[in-house]
């Protein structure tokens, strides 16, 4: 597209954004372009909702915004990565222009890390404070950069640079910079989602050139361009039995665009090749006919041969291709067998273990139970949710149920925030998934509300409420998320009996004792007993009644706990709110420190 033509791509879009969105169309193009950047390249995945809730959340631009336009966490990523954008509707741009955007966010997010507010409005204060609370020990922070010029000339490695120097190489700051022909692809990519792709013909180098494995499966040299086209047609679909889609990592894209531009003869012997499983294949000559497929290992080079400008019918490469046909009696099998071959396969970038877990038969079970009491469970990223679960405490995957069971059943709030990936650990994940499902999903159904709860409506009355407040405990608050869904879990059980004073007394011994999370510990809190809910069961049924009684537990919590943090933070000047959050221990003296006026608390609520 000519620059002309690529700007009026995108103003189409921003129409279409409007008559869609209804609260964008008394807005500026340019809120809507950043709404409609946003959604392009953080919202594809069809299981991910996006309506003008989201938009109104996410987009912060406006007076005394601190030069960011919008700010969210990664809706697809596992670790909670902070996403600070700032966008540019432009037909032109230069290099000036998209630095002075970068230096303006990361100036921003200085400034708020050192608590630095004058400069911003409240909203914007309050909107960071509670993303930043979420952020664990693997979470990166990225500014993202969006505009509707093209690239022309601008370099992006001295963007990247100046990145690295304001955080001294630090890894965890990373840049990422779209100019409007990589939008216009995004945009294209996200119109195009289908759930499975049911037929398709890949080509090979020679006639019926193939090393073949009984009838199950064959290696084949798949053309480069053949691929390329597929992709074309089906998009990420094409990925749709993948454990993921594609990530971008520039060292790796980096490394395979190099080699198809520059050496393309070597690219056989340097690239894994794709993984194909299918329902079935026949081999014709120098065609593949594949039914019900996917590709299962490769979506990285997949997806770079579609991008890739050097992939042309009169210019192909050829890459090694396995084509494996699934083996198994019923569904519990066969996801099995997907399962194995897509962790043996996929060596070239590290498989999360969110990913390894996706079609586990243990997975499906769970799902069945969660759907059992009125909860819709993903089990794969990309799987739509029905429109009667689309409210957030109707919907839920492996993930977020994680975490809410890391803090409200195994009592380790900064655990689940900070390092969520522990309930991949068989002591957390066993009792969790392989043990009563029931159970833990109507637990589960129960701390969804809390959490949905504590976003949505209570964080917002108790900014209200604190406002005026000398010294305001509404940062602390905003930390408080994990710790708060910790507490109201606790004080139940502690009502119901499953903690009874025994169990507490052992708890607080230890947790002086500063042993940490030991066996004690874990034996306490793991053994949910005949704790088959929460709450009592008709309590629950009256979301105004559930609602104030949460309400009244995160105070007591909430309180307790700025009072305990205002007397540490005094011998300790490098202490804020966001790290002092981040160490289980500290929620554990918080409650033996204050037990007494706690157990009291939690007497007078029930």
């Amino acid at each position: 597209m000519t620059t002309t033509e690529s700007y009026d791509f995108i103003q189409g879009k921003i129409a279409t954004m409007k008559r869609d969105y209804p609260s964008l169309r008394n807005k500026t193009d340019d809120y809507a372009f950043t709404a409609l950047c946003v959604r392009a390249v953080f919202y594809k995945n069809p299981a991910i909702d996006f309506n003008e809730q989201i938009i109104s959340d996410f987009i912060v631009d406006g007076q005394y915004d601190g030069g960011v336009d919008a700010l969210l966490l990664d809706p697809n990523s596992e670790e909670e990565n902070l996403i600070l954008v700032q966008s540019k509707f432009y037909k032109n741009i230069t290099f000036d222009n998209v630095r002075d955007a970068i230096q303006k966010i990361i100036l921003f997010y200085k400034d708020m890390e050192r608590g630095d507010y004058q400069n911003v409005n409240t909203q914007v204060q309050r909107k960071f404070l509670t993303l930043n609370a979420e952020l664990g020990d693997d979470s990166k922070i990225k500014f993202v950069f969006y505009t509707s010029a093209k690239k022309n000339r601008i370099r992006t490695d001295r963007i990247e640079k100046l990145v690295k120097e304001q955080f001294q190489g630090n890894e965890r700051f990373e840049v990422e910079l779209y100019y409007v022909d990589e939008l216009v692809d995004e945009i294209k990519e996200l119109e195009s989602r289908r759930p499975t792709v049911e037929s398709g013909i890949i080509k090979i180098d020679e006639p019926n050139n193939y090393l073949e494995y009984g009838e199950y499966a064959v290696i084949v040299n798949v053309s480069a361009f053949s691929i390329k086209e597929l992709y074309a047609l089906h998009s990420t679909n094409l990925l749709s039995r993948n454990l993921r889609y594609y990530i971008r990592k520039r060292d790796i894209d980096l490394s395979i665009n190099d080699t198809i531009k520059n050496d393309p003869d070597q690219f056989w012997f340097r690239n894994n090749g794709l993984t194909i499983v299918c329902d079935n294949f026949r081999v014709d000559g120098k065609m593949v006919h594949l039914q019900d497929f996917s590709i299962v290992n490769g979506g990285q080079t997949t997806t770079l041969l579609h991008k890739s400008k050097e992939i042309t019918r009169e210019k192909d490469l050829f890459l090694p291709c396995k084509i494996i046909r699934t083996i198994g009696d019923d569904s519990d099998e066969k996801n099995h067998f997907i399962l194995d071959i897509a962790k043996a396969t996929n060596s070239q970038k590290p498989i999360k273990q969110i990913d390894l877990k996706a079609n586990a038969p243990e997975q499906v079970r769970f799902s069945i139970s969660m759907r059992e009491v009125g909860i819709f469970y993903q089990t794969k990223r990309g799987e739509t949710v029905p429109r009667r679960f689309k409210d957030d405490y109707n919907n839920s995957d492996l993930a977020q149920v994680g975490k809410l069971c890391l803090a409200g059943i195994f009592q380790l709030p900064a655990t689940s925030r900070s390092k969520p990936s522990s309930l991949y650990n068989d002591r957390f994940y066993t009792p969790i998934f392989q043990g009563d499902h029931k159970k833990v999903a109507t637990i589960t159904k129960e701390l969804l509300y809390a959490d949905y709860y504590f976003r949505k409506k209570y964080i917002k009355e108790f900014d209200r409420k604190h406002e005026n407040d000398v010294i305001s405990p509404i940062a602390f608050a905003h930390n408080a998320r994990t710790l708060c869904i910790a507490f109201a879990s606790l004080a139940a059980r502690y009502k119901s009996g499953n903690l009874d004073a025994d169990k507490l007394r052992i708890f607080f011994t230890h947790c002086s004792e500063n042993k940490g999370y030991d066996n004690y510990l874990y034996d306490i809190f793991s053994d949910i007993g005949e704790c088959n809910s929460l709450f009592p069961k008709d309590l629950f049924r009256n979301k105004d009644d559930y609602e104030s009684v949460l309400a009244s537990l995160f105070e007591t919590i909430i309180m307790s706990g700025f009072r305990y943090y205002q007397t540490v933070s005094r011998g300790d000047a490098s202490l804020n709110e966001t790290n002092f959050l981040k160490n289980d221990q500290n929620y554990y003296e918080i409650l033996k420190t204050d037990w007494y006026d706690i157990s009291t608390r939690i007497d007078d609520i029930y």
